[in-house]
């Protein structure tokens, strides 16, 4: 398969489960269901009827018959089968470069049999005639047949993430890399399934699947965004939802894929120092910042290391003496502050950073305070209970500590 032909196939792939997404959020009940590849690509299955849509996206600028001469057919196949009931309603939804979406070009039935006719081996064919399809037969699946022109596959993306937005009330940014991301994870999930059965999803637990603080980026979601589109967008929500606020209290998660990386251009240790100066730097910092809390999963001797260097450096730290007996009473004690003369700003503080490895976290999670914000960048997640009213941001495609370091101190 060539570059551009595997390129066109992922794109409908995506087309697919996108459009898979849109029919769930527009069920009218929530015990309606939708089945991916069920009897079509997408089966539509409320209380009175079932609606089997073909989904494509086509390369082709204008609508062809040897374009649709093959879903169509397939349709046409399940409605002549004795065994099918008659509830069933057809759609193809095609998208053309050059035709309008909405657009429902008519099929009568002299355009249905253009359809079906063709050429094989210089030999004309009649798919009804060939299969004793008669008039009458086609003329009852034209009045449960409806072609409709798809959305660009942009735009149609852009819906998906819109109407998400709204159904859970959140920014755009929420929309797009956790809501629309849990979604996507969801249909392709049930899409492999083998069992026609696992395949079906029901709305009411669609949406409470898709409403989870946990984001899961899987490898079809990091396939549609690059790493520069993907970190403008976290550096705009920081930015607009304030959670970079010196006055909130933010515990960073660094985790292991990231600490092995290639740090020569930003080491561990000056990383934490940068980010001191830029969020607690003495005598700069307002009467009201909060210090660092940094979490590393690396292993203890690694930590200690860490913790070495900025002993050297001056840099005070709090670690509730994890490498003696962890102490959550200590860790979580604020720091003791003297303030300029003025009082605006901190002049004295008794440590300046909060920095513990990932298993002391883990190990003593319902003991340690909360952050007001929990920035995650490590491929492990932390126990929903920790995340309770925790504004909580789970980044991906930070490869190394520079990568971080521009987004959250830009």
């Amino acid at each position: 398969m060539t570059s551009r032909s595997a390129d066109a196939t992922i794109k409908g792939y995506y087309y697919q489960f996108d459009t898979s997404i849109l029919r769930l959020l527009d069920l009218p009940s929530n015990t309606d269901t939708v089945t991916i590849e069920g009897i079509e690509d997408i089966d539509i299955n409320i209380a009175t009827e079932t609606t089997a849509i073909q989904c494509k996206y086509l390369s082709k600028p204008r609508f062809i018959n040897s374009a649709v001469r093959e879903p169509i057919t397939l349709m046409l196949e399940h409605f002549v089968n004795p065994a099918t009931s008659n509830n069933y309603n057809y759609v193809l939804y095609a998208h053309f470069e050059n035709e309008t979406s909405g657009n429902e070009p008519t099929i009568d039935l002299n355009k249905l049999k253009e359809i079906l006719t063709y050429t094989e081996k210089k030999v004309t064919k009649h798919y009804h005639i060939d299969n004793g399809i008669t008039d009458a037969k086609l003329i009852d699946f034209i009045r449960q047949f409806k072609f409709v022109f798809g959305k660009e596959f942009n735009v149609q993306q852009q819906e998906v993430i819109q109407k998400l937005k709204a159904k859970f009330s959140c920014s755009e940014f929420e929309a797009d890399t956790l809501y629309y991301n849990n979604a996507l994870r969801i249909v392709i999930d049930k899409a492999i399934k083998k069992n026609v059965n696992q395949r079906i999803l029901c709305k009411a637990d669609f949406i409470n699947e898709i409403d989870c603080s946990k984001k899961l980026f899987n490898e079809w979601f990091i396939k549609l965004r690059s790493k520069k589109e993907y970190l403008k967008l976290a550096a705009q929500n920081l930015k607009s939802t304030k959670a970079l606020d010196p006055i909130r209290s933010k515990m960073i998660v660094i985790g292991k894929e990231v600490l092995s990386a290639d740090n020569t251009e930003l080491p561990i240790e000056a990383f934490i120092e940068n980010l001191v100066t830029k969020f607690y730097k003495l005598n700069s910092a307002l009467r009201d910042a909060k210090p660092l809390t940094i979490i590393l999963d690396c292993d203890p001797s690694t930590v200690n290391i860490i913790k070495k260097s900025l002993i050297e450096n001056e840099i005070t730290f709090n670690d509730g003496y994890e490498s003696i007996c962890f102490s959550n009473h200590y860790f979580n004690n604020e720091p003791i502050i003297n303030r300029t003369v003025n009082g605006q700003k901190i002049l004295k503080s008794s440590y300046l950073v909060k920095i513990i490895s990932w298993n002391s976290l883990v190990a003593n999670i319902s003991t340690i305070k909360p952050p007001k914000v929990l920035l995650n960048f490590s491929r492990d997640d932390l126990q929903d209970s920790f995340k309770t009213d925790v504004q909580y941001f789970d980044f991906k495609y930070c490869e190394n500590l520079k990568d971080i370091y521009k987004l959250i101190a830009p």
